[in-house]
């Protein structure tokens, strides 16, 4: 069974799309089955549920009481820096 991440922006389009496909090709490099998902902030309880990692791409936004998935800042997948260091947490998570 593939593992799921989401992947959370502001509008669910620009920088999401710029780290689920660099998640997408670590994980599958790495042989992982992973899905992954984009949307808007506003939409996270509507996947909450069915994903297994959130990656967070706004900047001072966090997670609502009672989700309780891991979550990475998405920072480096703009930045670069620390980007394998985030690719590896994401990994952790789902293995």
């Amino acid at each position: 069974m593939a593992k799921r991440v989401l992947v959370l922006c502001g509008n669910g389009v620009a920088t999401s799309t710029v780290a689920s496909k660099k998640i997408q090709d670590y994980m599958a490099s790495s042989g992982i089955r992973c899905e992954v998902v984009q949307a808007k902030i506003g939409e996270l309880a509507s996947y909450a549920d069915k994903v297994d990692v959130i990656v967070l791409m706004a900047l001072g936004a966090s997670l609502p009481a009672g989700v309780n998935k891991p979550l990475i800042k998405g920072l480096p997948f703009m930045t670069g820096i620390g980007l394998q260091q985030t690719l590896d947490e994401i990994k952790q998570h789902l293995v």
